[in-house]
């Protein structure tokens, strides 16, 4: 017997020693500031709803209905409310599990079946039994796999949770997009027609000097040509202003053929922030959706890799069974009775080597996580980085632009002042005017792109989701996360988890 045991202990250790854990990744070390940053135009407090700033009531009307009714979002909490549910069956295997039957049967058992014995009938009679019986179990967790199971689907849980903030704040965003190529194309339109109608008037006085002899007909045509290139451009931006209507009823679940044909009050109008709230790359990695949801899944695959390591030792389940057998009117009868009461324990001695390939490719899917996280946290500094550098060069355009749009207005005020003092022809005016708005089509271009570089940077950021339903979780993305051994423990959104995964 001591040989045995000693056996027997011998093949446990080979089994744990053969699915050793592997060490965590190492904690990244991101940049205390951005590459762009030290301006007095970046605020360091971030602001998760941030469209409120480009001062458009009708805009956040739009952004609070899409939150509210938009379909993709409501896929996400389904999610949601799925990997609770799940997250809650996990916890209750740690808890007795039993149930409770009734039934009633017709029987009979074969005779053939029986030894034989003397006096033995032919064919036993059929009966009527009736049957109630109660059962519980209770599995000890001494390897701790069901309490590592029971932390994998809160991760889950939490990881579904940080995917519907994500889907809130990309949908708000979507909001924001749609709503300002509404205010930019609806802006565009205008100026071309304006500028259409600036260069009609320069064709017809071009055309009643040609007819009097004083311009040639290349003239007349070079300006044809400019009127036809303004007049082909309102077709386009007609059909970009429907197509931001149609993306905005989508998004906000309505009927999009409606909604266009309603949509001609919206002007898209949006005020153009001076400054944007942009944390540091540290606490913006703290806020990021994806960045949190990969690091929730990362935390799961820890807790399945100790869940598979569980499975290593044997399973020890306490049980008690109790019910009655007899013909139905019989059930009260003291020989009805029936009960078990006692331990169980089971242990896949013959199984380690389907055990141990069950471990090896949790370690590998917790190492696939593992890149999958680190991936995230660069490919999060990389956009945010470069959304921040974006936002910058569209401002220094915008403002280029503006000073070029000013001077074509001093340009076109004197155009009028000497047109009203006889020093100047009314195509001269017409030409000063059209180059005026063509100056302003590029400034209102380039204001546009700054407010949509500005509403992207947001994204970037992982500002926009609402911070109700919050799990408390309390993470530092630059420590690795929490191995399969250490309890759920997400404390303080600041602190550092400590690292490290020992096997069971």
């Amino acid at each position: 017997m001591p040989r045995l045991s000693s056996l027997l202990l011998a093949v446990l250790l080979a089994g744990c020693a053969s699915s050793a854990a592997l060490p965590p990744p190492s904690p990244l070390s991101p940049s205390s500031a951005w590459s762009t940053s030290g301006t007095a135009d970046v605020e360091h407090q971030m602001q998760l709803n941030w469209w409120l700033a480009l001062g458009s009531p009708e805009l956040n009307q739009l952004v609070e209905d899409a939150l509210r009714t938009n379909h993709d979002l409501a896929e996400a909490q389904a999610n949601l409310r799925a990997a609770q549910a799940l997250a809650g069956q996990a916890r209750s295997l740690s808890w007795p599990q039993g149930d409770v039957s009734a039934q009633v049967q017709r029987t009979r058992e074969p005779a053939l079946a029986q030894p034989p014995a003397l006096g033995s009938p032919d064919r036993f009679p059929s009966q009527t039994l009736g049957a109630l019986a109660g059962d519980l179990s209770w599995e000890l967790d001494l390897a701790g796999g069901l309490a590592a199971s029971a932390r994998a689907a809160e991760a889950d849980t939490e990881a579904a949770l940080w995917q519907r903030r994500g889907m809130e704040a990309a949908v708000a965003a979507q909001v924001v997009r749609a709503w300002l190529d509404l205010g930019r194309s609806t802006d565009l339109l205008r100026l071309a027609e304006r500028r259409s109608a600036a260069l009609e008037k320069a064709v017809a006085f071009l055309e009643r000097r040609q007819a009097h002899g004083a311009a040639s007909e290349a003239d007349v045509a070079a300006m044809r040509r400019l009127r036809a290139d303004s007049m082909a451009e309102e077709p386009a931006l007609e059909q970009a202003r429907n197509n931001a209507l149609r993306r905005l009823a989508v998004l906000t679940a309505q009927d999009p053929v409606a909604f266009v044909q309603r949509g001609s009050t919206l002007s898209g109008a949006a005020e153009t922030p001076e400054s944007l709230s942009a944390p540091d790359p540290v606490a913006m990695l703290r806020q990021r959706p994806d960045v949190r949801a990969a690091e929730r899944r990362l935390q799961a695959s820890f807790e399945r890799a100790g869940v598979a390591r569980a499975a290593l030792y044997p399973s020890v389940s306490l049980g008690v069974g109790m019910g009655r057998v007899a013909d139905p009117g019989d059930l009260l009868e003291p020989g009805a009775l029936r009960f078990a009461v006692g331990p169980s324990v089971s242990w896949g001695l013959f199984n380690l080597r389907r055990l141990n390939a069950g471990v090896r490719a949790a370690d590998a899917g917790r190492d696939a996580a593992a890149a999958q996280w680190a991936r995230t946290v660069l490919t999060a500094l990389e956009e945010a980085d470069g959304a921040l550098d974006a936002w910058r060069a569209a401002r220094a355009t915008a403002h280029a632009s503006r000073v070029a749009a000013a001077e074509a207005e001093v340009e076109a005020s004197a155009a009028r002042t000497r047109a009203g003092a006889g020093a100047a022809t009314a195509l001269d005016l017409a030409l000063a005017e059209a180059a005026l708005l063509s100056a302003q089509v590029a400034s209102t271009t380039a204001g546009a792109a700054e407010r949509m570089a500005w509403a992207e940077t947001h994204l970037a950021l992982g500002a926009g989701w609402s911070p109700e339903n919050s799990p408390g979780a309390r993470y530092d993305p630059m420590s690795p996360p929490p191995s399969q051994a250490q309890p759920k423990g997400l404390t303080a959104a600041h602190s550092n988890h400590g690292a490290g995964e020992t096997s069971p």
